[in-house]
C-alpha cells in the first residue's frame, strides 16, 4: 500500500504545475489508431481478433539471444506457473500449508503473480521500470498477460518489442 500512496503524491506533484490553456483544443489519443482516434468499430475488431497470444507464440519470444539462457528458462517457468513459490510448494507437498504468507511481508498468500507483481516490496520494481521508461501502465493479474501487454501493447513502435522483451526478462 505504501507505493500506492507514493504514486498518488507523485501524480499530484506532476499535476500541481499544469497550466490549462483555453485556446488549445483537447484531443484524445488512442494507441490502436493514433491518427483517427477511438472508434467503437476499431475496438470491436481489436477485441474479437486479438487477445493473449497462444502459448506457443508467446514462448517463441522468450528464447532471445540477448538474454542469458537461465533467464529465459526462469521466465518460461514463470509463465507456466512453475517457479517454487509457497503455493506451488504446498501443492507439490514439499512444505506444509502452515505458512502461506508472502516472503515480501505484504501479508497476502504467496503466488508467483502476487510475489512478482502485486507485493508491496517486490512489485515496486515494476513501478520503477515504468517510471524509467516513461510509460503509464496498469499491470494485469497474470504473468503471461503482463508479458504480452508490456512487450506488445505499450504504444511504442514495433521495432521496440525486442528491446522491451529484454527489459521485461532482465527485470526478473
Amino acid at each position: 500500500m505504501a507505493w500506492e500512496e507514493e504514486t498518488v503524491f507523485e501524480c499530484a506533484s506532476l499535476l500541481h504545475n499544469v497550466v490549462l490553456q483555453g485556446h488549445i483544443i483537447d484531443r484524445w489519443w488512442w494507441i490502436l489508431d493514433p491518427i483517427n482516434g477511438y472508434s467503437v468499430k476499431r475496438t470491436y475488431v481489436y477485441l474479437t481478433t486479438s487477445g493473449v497470444p497462444s502459448e506457443r507464440g508467446m514462448f517463441d519470444d522468450l528464447w532471445n539471444k540477448q538474454v542469458l539462457l537461465k533467464v529465459s528458462v526462469f521466465v518460461w517457468r514463470l509463465l507456466r506457473n512453475r517457479i517454487p513459490t509457497k503455493d506451488n510448494l504446498i501443492r507439490r507437498r514439499i512444505i506444509s500449508s502452515d505458512d502461506t504468507s508472502c516472503i515480501g511481508g505484504c501479508g497476502s498468500s504467496e503466488t508467483s503473480n502476487q510475489l512478482l507483481f502485486r507485493c508491496d516490496h517486490f512489485g515496486m520494481v515494476w513501478h520503477r521500470i515504468y517510471q524509467w521508461l516513461g510509460i503509464t501502465f496498469i499491470a494485469p493479474a497474470s504473468a503471461s498477460e503482463h508479458f504480452h501487454q508490456f512487450v506488445h501493447l505499450s504504444g511504442l513502435q514495433r521495432s521496440t518489442h525486442s528491446i522491451l522483451t529484454v527489459i521485461w526478462m532482465a527485470t526478473f
